[in-house]
């Protein structure tokens, strides 16, 4: 009985300070340094949907040193690897190795022209953790995998194909993880349309994999014409979101997550976004 009333006391207290609009405590994804790559001159060559759209470089620098900034903000020390022109999607960095606990798994990227970003990245990780290569045939990309706790969430997708799935499974069970594979239509990645902010809740909007996968978790649906902001990045208490999205801020303020909202309209026009831009350690 005792244990049941301070269950129901810790709910009165959540309820209570989320309808207060304050930041509340949030048990969530932590980290304490992140891997960032410049953004090169050549980054209007990147793999994207839409070619014909301009990219302005030296707005995209400016967004990309915002963004480190608010890495820092969320008490992250920044571990900076210059950009290569010759890899123009080399800033988005967290597609060349996953994290998962003290163990990392370098990418095999499906895509030719980004084979190489995994060199520099590889040789900062064997620093912090047991560094593990993808075999052939498996392909992957880091988009496409979601830590939440125990699990690790990845997408099939055009990039990542299920013998690296398989394979991700051997390196992390035995340190007690469990891989969920989720079958992807439609979108690039996973974290395109799903990410996790903590405190048991996830952001996303639906029609791209199977919801039910998730039923574990509470889920914030963006508003439609929000897609894009359901990639959200969270560390440390904080959630890092794209402006100019104001009916997802607002959810995400009465749901009492700490927001730092930054431009990204330059990142989105490569195909990317927040969490694409870091590996957090």
């Amino acid at each position: 009985m005792r244990l049941e009333g301070e269950l129901f006391q810790l709910h009165r207290w959540k309820l209570l300070l989320r309808r207060s609009g304050l930041p509340r405590l949030m048990s969530g994804p932590t980290g304490r340094r992140a891997i960032v790559r410049g953004v090169p001159r050549t980054y209007e060559r990147c793999i994207r949907t839409d070619k014909s759209i301009p990219i302005d470089i030296d707005l995209a620098r400016r967004q990309h040193a915002a963004y480190c900034e608010a890495l820092k903000d969320a008490g992250l020390r920044l571990i900076s690897i210059e950009h290569d022109d010759l890899y123009p999607d080399c800033c988005f960095v967290e597609d060349t190795a996953i994290v998962v606990g003290e163990r990392a798994v370098i990418s095999r990227m499906a895509s030719e022209s980004r084979k190489g970003e995994v060199e520099g990245v590889r040789e900062i990780l064997k620093m912090f953790k047991l560094v593990h290569d993808v075999r052939p045939p498996g392909t992957i990309d880091g988009g496409d995998v979601q830590l939440i706790d125990k699990r690790v969430f990845i997408g099939v997708s055009e990039r990542t194909n299920l013998e690296a799935i398989k394979h991700v499974e051997e390196i992390v069970s035995d340190a007690g993880y469990e891989v969920v594979p989720v079958e992807l239509k439609g979108i690039l990645h996973l974290k395109s349309a799903i990410t996790y902010l903590g405190d048991g809740a996830v952001i996303m909007y639906s029609g791209h994999f199977d919801k039910k996968l998730f039923a574990d978790y509470r889920q914030i649906h963006v508003p439609r014409g929000d897609e894009y902001a359901a990639n959200c990045l969270a560390v440390n208490g904080k959630v890092i979101m794209s402006k100019g999205f104001p009916g997802t801020r607002n959810l995400l303020k009465e749901e009492g997550f700490d927001l730092i909202e930054l431009e990204t309209t330059e990142f989105k026009k490569g195909d990317g976004s927040l969490t694409c831009m870091s590996i957090i350690l």
